[in-house]
């Protein structure tokens, strides 16, 4: 199907908005990126010691841009409830949300268990594992944090954001936006100082959904105040906060800061102002009819499954490339899968996220 013609149904479909689909493919490209090694291998091809921190933007800063993102699209797309001060229709709502998720999520559990059969890129599956994978669990536990597929345990605390964000909206259309912020922000803090007092903290913890849950809700927090009161974030204050943001970020890496877990936060915060930014700019970005920006969008729109199931075709690659490829031609072969795993992930963006996301907008307009 020609990707032109989809870009364009997608943006009649619904309030698309081309600027977060750009944000997307960053994040994605990002993660699929560090996950390759690409700096790595550049370094070890060039011996430009630079090219091994370009991995970093991966590794710290990428999954983070994902969460600023999901708290901004999933309260973006329920604003029209607050704009009136509707109760959220709770059951469409975890409907649309799971029917979002969970089929190429399947779908990638099963791909990664075949592909780790296969390649023996890990210790054989248990029942244990299989079921907290079905069940979503693998984030809250520390056996199977990263067990199948190295990345499955932040759809883990995507659930779990979705699952709590009806507080977040109750909050805002009973009492105001500043009230659900403000109640996200004690409980994260609350949720770090508990849990900051632990020694020898596992990944379940530092990642745990409370911590995250203010930085998350900044991301609903900038949907609503960039449609409903565009003027708003020109405030002072605004900047101010965002200046403090930045601060805490250089901080950083002077070597004495305190609390791994704050950082993470911080790390998500730090991507409100070029978030902001890319938005102000989609007026600009929805007129140009560039090849490089329709390519981009593109992987923005087919995002997460690049994110679901890049880690085992990169583990496929690598081996089909290592055993029937002769030496010679082998960084040729791992430079096309590297162009190819996009391709793949495209199609599966068709034909397994599409058809879902086209029942979930149906349930919506019946």
């Amino acid at each position: 199907m020609n990707i032109h013609k989809i870009m364009i149904e997608e943006k009649n479909s619904k309030s698309s908005l081309i600027t977060i689909d750009i944000a997307r493919a960053i994040a994605a490209l990002g993660v699929f990126y560090y996950h390759q090694r690409v700096g790595d291998l550049l370094f070890k091809h060039t011996g430009i010691v630079q090219f091994k921190a370009t991995d970093a933007f991966g590794a710290f800063y990428a999954v983070p841009l994902f969460f600023l993102i999901s708290g901004y699209c999933i309260h973006l797309s329920n604003l029209k409830y607050v704009k009136n001060k509707q109760a959220l229709p709770i059951k469409e709502y975890y409907k649309r949300r799971l029917l979002r998720i969970y089929p190429p999520y399947l779908v990638a559990v099963v791909f990664s268990i075949l592909v780790n059969f296969f390649t023996h890129t890990s210790t054989p599956i248990s029942w244990a594992d299989l079921l907290v994978h079905i069940f979503l669990l693998q984030g809250f536990t520390v056996s199977y944090f990263n067990s199948i597929n190295i990345v499955l345990w932040t759809i883990t605390i995507e659930l779990a954001f979705y699952i709590i964000y009806p507080l977040f909206y109750y909050l805002c259309v009973r009492f105001s936006l500043l009230h659900a912020i403000c109640f996200s922000f004690i409980v994260s803090c609350i949720s770090i100082a508990i849990i900051s007092t632990l020694r020898n903290l596992p990944l379940p913890l530092f990642y745990f959904v409370l911590n995250l849950w203010f930085a998350w809700c900044c991301g609903a927090y900038l949907a609503d105040k960039k449609t409903l009161n565009k003027t708003d974030l020109s405030q002072p204050g605004y900047k101010i906060f965002y200046a403090i943001i930045v601060a805490m970020f250089a901080w950083k890496f002077t070597g004495h800061w305190f609390s791994p877990i704050v950082g993470y936060q911080v790390n998500i915060l730090i991507w409100t102002g070029p978030l902001l930014f890319l938005l102000n700019k989609e007026s600009f970005f929805a007129k140009k009819q560039w090849l490089l920006l329709k390519v981009i969008a593109a992987l923005g729109l087919s995002s997460y499954s690049l994110y679901l199931f890049h880690e085992p075709l990169i583990f496929l690659k690598n081996l089909l490339v290592h055993k029937y490829l002769p030496q010679q031609l082998q960084l040729a072969g791992l430079i096309g899968g590297f162009f190819f795993i996009p391709v793949i992930t495209w199609l599966s963006y068709l034909y397994v996220e599409r058809p879902f996301i086209s029942k979930k907008r149906k349930r919506v307009t019946e």
